[in-house]
């Protein structure tokens, strides 16, 4: 069985959970993940508190399941669980919805105030849960088992080399890394001047470089390039399907697939940037996709967070973030940058598409044609978000 679209995804957890057809499901998220994706849905049902569930067609084997499984364990066609109970993370519902978070932390002579509480989330890779502890807040990483050493690692290599991280206050083998608050202010909050944050941001690439890591960057943008290939084909109208089959085209034609030659961050934007008084990066967060890889992912991604945050950004607020993002572009905007860029940006498009937001899905897609053509001037798109 091969379930390949929002659409088919939502109709078996429908079938699963034997739901009635006026039953409310509403898609959060979607990423590509093994030979599948993982969808979040949230089920709405008369008198009871919506719950989200995920249904998992990656086909990739677990240690041991928490939800419902087709298939056999060692030939899953597809698993379904609700949040918090992530297969891939087992170290989640525990940390969420027990005491393991506070003895942890107990452990490492820190006090909780407060649960934890769940802030960032992605199903099958990573969840961010920030508790309040005497003396300030604490920040719960939980990832999967078989990476945490390698997160480790890689935090204190970045902090022995003088990179500005946070704190490294304790992990366990479960898949939890417990931070301390990054210094300074989220740059998201800070009066920065766009050029100067982009100078600061080639001093952070320049000090990421030095570093001699070992192992590769997570970053997998080749391989989410042709996930968004066969995705488009089957869920866009014929003109938008067209339209995306010629972008890719040209960002195959630019694509350039080098060596991994230095250490990058893997998934670098300004909202995993902290700033001093004086505008300095002085704490940088998120390393689990750390490694070695090719630089030109890093300037992409930067590109492609600051187009969609200024996307979001309603119109009047704050220009600084289309600054930004423009002079990203013309500071780093090579060739195969751009195709890199476009890619990331299609993902945002896919989601848009999936989640019926078709103005969303037009303007983005204009934005990654604007990307990839560097003659063509990067505006504002027609639609207001909402």
């Amino acid at each position: 069985m091969t379930l390949s679209t929002a659409a088919s995804e939502a109709a078996l957890l429908r079938d699963a959970l034997a739901l009635a057809v006026d039953t409310p499901v509403a898609l959060l998220s979607r990423e590509p993940f093994g030979d599948g994706a993982i969808a979040g849905f949230e089920v709405a049902t008369p008198g009871v508190a919506p719950l989200t569930y995920f249904v998992d067609t990656s086909r990739r084997v677990v240690s041991q399941e928490t939800g419902m499984l087709l298939g056999s364990p060692t030939a899953p066609e597809c698993r379904i669980w609700v949040h918090p109970a992530d297969p891939y993370l087992p170290a989640l519902a525990p940390a969420a919805f027990s005491q393991a978070a506070e003895t942890l932390l107990a452990r490492l002579g820190v006090i909780a105030i407060e649960p934890p509480r769940i802030v960032g989330y992605r199903a099958g890779r990573r969840a961010v849960l920030r508790v309040a502890v005497r003396g300030g807040v604490r920040w719960i990483k939980v990832v999967p088992p078989r990476r945490v050493e390698r997160i480790v690692d890689t935090h204190r290599r970045l902090a022995d080399a003088g990179l500005p991280m946070a704190d490294l206050d304790g992990w366990s083998a479960d898949g939890l890394v417990v931070l301390d608050q990054a210094r300074g202010t989220g740059a998201p909050d800070v009066a920065w001047r766009p050029d100067a944050l982009l100078d600061a941001v080639d001093r952070l690439r320049q000090a990421l470089a030095a570093v001699p890591l070992g192992h590769a960057a997570r970053v997998g943008l080749a391989e989410r390039r042709d996930w968004y290939v066969a995705r488009f084909r089957e869920g866009s109208d014929s003109a938008r399907a067209a339209r995306v089959a010629d972008l890719l085209e040209r960002v195959s034609r630019a694509w350039r697939d080098d060596e991994p030659r230095e250490t990058i961050h893997g998934d670098l934007h300004f909202g995993q940037l902290f700033l001093d008084g004086n505008g300095e990066i002085s704490g940088l967060i998120d390393v689990d996709t750390t490694g070695r890889g090719d630089p030109d992912d890093d300037a992409a991604a930067f590109i492609a967070h600051a187009l969609a945050s200024a996307y979001l950004t309603p119109e009047g607020r704050d220009a600084r973030v289309w600054e930004l993002a423009r002079g990203a572009l013309a500071r780093w905007g090579s060739g195969p940058v751009r195709a890199r860029a476009t890619t990331l940006l299609l993902g945002q498009v896919l989601g848009a598409q999936e989640r019926g937001r078709d103005d969303a899905a037009a303007d983005l897609l204009a934005l990654a044609e604007g990307v990839l053509d560097p003659a063509r001037p990067i505006d504002r798109p027609r639609h207001e978000p909402t």
